[in-house]
């Protein structure tokens, strides 16, 4: 009724990929069926045909058909299941044996699994039959338990996705590593790897920027950053704000990293400058970066996240604060090995310096520090020794929780793969929350209550909260913060006592003058000690003229500092104005390259900018 091939002619045309129903390849078959029929036994050739045969539901070969339908290994079957397997190659499509016992696969995180087999594909080599990994699979249950029960609770909020990443600090190997919520959720894109996804990570990568900046001492935990309004760039202008859209005025560096504050971020990257981030950044693993120049692009955006990264690279990066400045490539095989031949071949680096580590350590970990932007009942409060930072996109579309402790690093991801804006949740309360309650469970509560490790070549003075500078008898509020070994701190010039009576003032040096305008009640500005200085606009600004509502328009100017009280402006070297304080004046919108020179006593300073 049907064909009368071969055993050896069936294995020949199992081996030929050509599936043609066409006379040159059934000649191909015919002599690939000659070439094994001269070099194997013929029980090798039915050994290789019964390994490769179709046995229906998704099985290829005796072994699987065995563990398939009756649960077990080959040499455990019975005389009379194998006579029932021998029928099913028939027709496997419709044959089914009778007293089939169906095994039901284990299907445990299938994305690190699809990764693993993509990993050996790329670097050309065969999928091993046995492979150890360094998953933890009873932990990886209950992260992913978190996960869902966050996603759930985000229902209707455009949270459709989620992803985590869970590794162990002592080697960098992988604990758990969970691409989505749901594999099968074909309507939101399941199959897609959130662990490998690029997303702006938003205030989440903050700790690298401020870490790098003490390294090259252009910044200090006790160092005071001017959180005012301010702008950033010339053509490109880039004026950032605050996520509650406030401005603090000064905060201790300490403050400004653990409340996530924007405005001091940018500075201080400003003063470090983008290239030289950027090289500690592809330094910690964020290739994402190099890529099409997405750093480069990014510019001054990079101190708030604006350059898109994966889990992937961001949760190993994290580690470094807990591991004394220490970075280790991740590890998925176990026995050591890092992964595969010719991948991740980079080996444990020093990236930071043990004490710049731990002084990163200590903001991320100070609870009291991270009140003045998430207030004091906080998501993340752990009764053992932890760091955490979140970050949101700018534009709502990913919120991210990075956590650890001396033992883990748990990154989490939650948003949808469509981009778009996450509805009413512009914080990441709910990644954080898998992350707390993920480390809860496994830190089993079997942990050491002592913190995470002083630096050792700083040690703590008691400075005024407001100046950072050594604390004075008019100070305040006093605490107490990390000084460099050798470095003298000066003693706090802004609070002074009037003569003849106990109120004492505060003056505050010039570049808070816009700031403290709408808050007199503050203090007091004292600009004779500070240089003529011009606020805004900067240097080589570029200006648009519209023809509407023309009459409206202008160039505002706010100048800070000078020895006088009154200050002499020259528009395109005409005079144009005398002006007291604050000095505050605007000038005209005209298409054009013009200057803008300022007479303040014996101090000159001068503008340029352009109208087009």
């Amino acid at each position: 009724m049907r064909g009368a091939s071969t055993i050896t002619m069936q294995l020949a045309k199992l081996i030929n990929k050509d599936n043609s129903p066409t006379l040159r390849r059934k000649i191909k078959d015919i002599f690939n069926a000659y070439r094994l029929e001269a070099k194997l036994s013929k029980k090798k050739i039915l050994e290789l045909y019964l390994n490769s045969i179709y046995f229906g539901s998704n099985s290829y070969g005796i072994t699987s058909a065995a563990r398939t339908f009756y649960g077990c290994e080959l040499y455990q079957l019975s005389k009379e299941e194998i006579l029932a397997l021998s029928v099913v190659p028939r027709n496997p499509n419709y044959i089914v044996p009778a007293d089939a016992r169906y095994f039901r696969y284990p299907f445990n995180l299938p994305h690190f699994v699809n990764f693993l087999t993509n990993q050996f594909e790329r670097s050309h080599q065969r999928l091993p039959y046995e492979l150890h990994t360094t998953v933890d699979l009873e932990i990886s249950q209950i992260a992913e338990g978190f996960l869902c029960d966050a996603l759930e609770q985000a229902h209707g909020s455009r949270i459709t996705n989620g992803a985590l990443l869970l590794l162990d600090n002592s080697d960098g190997s992988v604990i758990s590593w969970l691409g989505n919520g749901d594999f099968f959720d074909n309507e939101n894109a399941g199959q897609i790897d959130g662990v490998l996804v690029r997303n702006q990570p938003g205030s989440s990568m903050k700790p690298f920027l401020y870490a790098l900046a003490i390294e090259k001492d252009l910044i200090q935990p006790y160092s005071v950053l001017a959180d005012v309004p301010s702008e950033f760039g010339s053509e490109k202008l880039y004026i950032p704000e605050n996520f509650n859209n406030r401005f603090n005025g000064p905060v201790r560096m300490r403050i400004a990293l653990a409340s996530s504050l924007n405005v001091p971020a940018v500075s201080t990257l400003d003063r470090l400058g983008v290239k030289t981030y950027l090289e500690k950044l592809y330094e910690l693993g964020f290739d994402s970066l190099r890529e099409n120049d997405a750093g480069l692009k990014a510019d001054l955006g990079l101190a708030l996240g604006a350059g898109e990264v994966s889990l992937k690279e961001l949760v190993p990066a994290f580690s470094v604060f807990v591991r004394n400045g220490n970075y280790f490539p991740l590890k998925y095989l176990a026995g050591g090995k890092t992964a595969l031949k010719s991948a991740d071949k980079t080996t444990a680096r020093q990236l930071y310096s043990t004490d710049t580590a731990r002084i990163i350590a200590s903001i991320l970990s100070d609870k009291g520090a991270r009140a003045l932007g998430f207030g004091y009942s906080q998501t993340f409060q752990t009764d053992y020794p932890s760091i955490f930072k979140t970050g949101t996109s700018n534009q709502y579309q990913n919120i991210i929780a990075l956590g650890a402790t001396k033992s883990y690093i748990i990154g989490v991801w939650m948003g949808n793969h469509a981009g778009n804006t996450v509805m009413g949740k512009t914080g990441s309360s709910l990644p954080a929350w898998v992350a707390k309650n993920t480390l809860d469970k496994i830190e089993n509560r079997n942990y050491s209550l002592q913190g995470f490790p002083e630096p050792e070549g700083w040690h703590k003075e008691r400075i005024c909260s407001l100046s950072g500078l050594k604390a004075g008898e008019n100070c305040k509020a006093v605490v107490s913060e990390y000084v460099k070994d050798g470095c003298k701190l000066e003693s706090c010039s802004w609070h002074v006592r009037k003569a003849g009576s106990e109120e004492v003032q505060v003056i505050y040096p010039p570049e808070y003058q816009q700031w403290l305008r709408s808050r007199p009640d503050k203090g007091l500005i004292e600009y004779s000690q500070s240089p003529l200085t011009i606020i805004t606009p900067k240097d080589e600004a570029l200006f648009f003229y519209s023809s509407f509502n023309s009459q409206l328009q202008a160039i505002p100017f706010e100048v800070t500092g000078g020895a006088e009280n009154t200050l002499t402006v020259y528009y395109d070297e005409e005079k144009f104005a005398e002006v007291n304080r604050p000095f505050i004046f605007s000038l005209p919108v005209e298409r054009g390259e013009h200057s803008c020179r300022l007479l303040c006593g014996s101090e000159e300073v001068t503008l340029n900018f352009r109208v087009k």
